[in-house]
């Protein structure tokens, strides 16, 4: 029997009031899987736009289909599974390429190149309507920004107003205003981000979505121009760069040119002068401010460290300008925001020297050494396995070919083809250790008595070269085994991955675990 995911999807609560809901687009492919005679085997939402393939419903299908768990993908109209054409046409090949189809309730398609056109023609007009929306939503909002109303129709997201519906401005929050106040006194005043997110926590005033102040919102607050009275749209943009590294696009928020600027004015009351706002920004942006916090010492273990106690990562603190240096937890403070740790500092010095002792102790080891090379020695190629690993190769080459056709071709978007491209690397990159392990011949070489003869020694020198290795080959070192480490005064927990074969090695929960023997 044909099985068949019924996939719905809509953009905004809005469209309850099209007929295209969540609750109507189902129920109807549910009639249509019936009429067709096949088994609906899972039933998969979206609350997302139309307009990227990014979404966690979609994903989830799209596996199954790749999977061979399903025949058919139905869809209640084409702008639910895509408003992108471009995106259509890929979707539509990746079935086929997998032998499963796509299919629609209010449209229906033949697997014909007519049928394809049309149904790209589809995809393309509710592309179309997306970009008149976009339009129309845009020119409605600079119009109300221009008759003094606030653009975005709710007032949210500013802490320290309401607003009113009636005027579209916004007005003072005699409450939250008093707190607005009292933030920018009290660090005009000398205060820190830190210490008056504490008092304003332990004071019992809510935050903005009611639970916690943390440093960052205060921060925030204090570089938002609209509490001096002044309310700008169009300020700023969003925009897609590519990463010149990774090839991948990001999203990146850039001011605009300050012609493009709409003032809109009277639309927020002011909480604070200008005069106290400037003050504010000379303050965050003073050069020795923005040096605290920052690292003075080298911490080798930084970034792979967390408390035994409570799970919090640990960071270094120096006393006496440096002289003294210790990793101690982020609760350690007692004006911690979350609450305090017990923890105590842990010397820098020791900790680093056990770490990279029980590190060296695990790699050279002999019995794991001999273990792993009784076991290279005695691997055979497996005629079948390299069968399937061809068999894999080709059809990662042809997948390869048909992702660079359809861009070519115009019908892939280069987001798609970054993705699509990520995936196929990562399945390359595990066909190429297989086809490595796999090709490992008996190597009639390698002497075992002789190396067991001679090892201790080896390993005694290994072992040397990592209680010394330079900080940039420790880091390598530490990286290329994954090491993470939990610590307190008492203990530290290293865990890592070895790249041996598991199989030669006893059952160990922990990669190893050192405790410490003196206060």
């Amino acid at each position: 029997m044909t099985r068949a995911i019924v996939y719905s999807r809509v953009s905004t609560d809005g469209q309850e009031r099209d007929g295209s809901s969540l609750e109507s687009q189902e129920p109807l492919c549910a009639q249509f899987v019936e009429k067709m005679g096949w088994q609906i085997i899972v039933r998969i939402r979206d609350t997302a736009s139309g307009y990227s393939l990014d979404r966690e419903g979609l994903d989830r299908a799209r596996a199954m289909l790749r999977a061979g768990q399903a025949d058919v993908l139905v869809a209640y109209a084409v702008d639910r599974l895509s408003r992108n054409q471009n995106h259509i046409g890929v979707l539509f090949d990746e079935a086929e390429r997998f032998g499963a189809r796509l299919q629609f309730v209010t449209e229906n398609f033949e697997d014909t190149a007519v049928g394809r056109f049309i149904l790209s023609a589809r995809a393309f007009s509710a592309e179309v309507e997306r970009e008149k929306i976009v339009e129309r939503t845009t020119r409605g909002k600079t119009q109300r920004a221009l008759s003094g109303r606030l653009p975005q129709g709710t007032g949210k997201g500013c802490y320290g107003y309401d607003y009113n519906p009636a005027t579209g401005r916004r007005e003072i929050n005699q409450v939250q205003g008093a707190v607005v106040r009292r933030i920018f006194q009290e660090f005009c005043s000398g205060g820190s981000c830190h210490g008056i997110a504490k008092a304003l926590s332990e004071d019992g005033i809510p935050a903005s979505g009611g639970g916690q102040w943390h440093p960052l919102t205060i921060r925030r607050m204090l570089a938002n121009e609209t509490y001096t009275g002044k309310t700008i749209y169009r300020r700023y943009q969003t925009v897609t760069k590519r990463d010149r590294l990774t090839g991948k696009k990001r999203l990146q928020v850039i001011e605009r040119s300050p012609a493009e600027w709409i003032d809109i004015a009277d639309a927020t009351p002011s909480l604070i002068t200008r005069e106290e706002f400037a003050r504010a920004q000379e303050i965050l942006s003073d050069p020795l401010r923005r040096q605290r916090g920052k690292p003075t010492q080298e911490y080798r273990l930084r970034g792979r460290l967390r408390c035994l106690r409570c799970g919090t990562p640990m960071v270094g603190h120096s006393q006496q300008s440096g002289r003294y240096l210790y990793y101690r937890c982020r609760r350690s403070y007692g004006s911690y925001v979350e609450g305090t740790c017990p923890s105590h500092y842990i010397p820098a010095s020791y900790l680093e020297r056990r770490v990279k002792e029980a590190v060296a102790d695990v790699l050279t080891r002999p019995s794991r050494i001999m273990a792993e090379a009784k076991h290279l020695a005695s691997q055979r190629s497996d005629e079948i396995a390299n069968k399937q690993l061809e068999d894999s190769s080709r059809q990662l080459q042809a997948d390869e070919q048909r992702l660079a056709h359809l861009y070519t071709s115009g019908l892939l978007p280069e987001d798609v083809l970054a993705a699509e491209s990520k995936q196929l690397a990562s399945r390359r990159r595990q066909l190429e250790l297989e086809r490595g392990r796999l090709n490992v011949e008996n190597v009639p070489s390698l002497d075992l008595s002789y190396l067991e003869q001679h090892l201790p020694e080896v390993s005694h020198r290994l072992h040397r070269w990592i209680l010394t290795a330079p900080d940039e080959e420790l880091a390598t070192m530490l990286e290329a085994l994954q090491i993470e480490i939990q610590a307190n005064e008492d203990e530290a927990h290293i865990r890592g991955v070895l790249p041996i074969d598991p199989s030669q090695l006893p059952d160990e929960s922990e990669f190893v675990t050192t405790a410490q023997t003196s206060a």
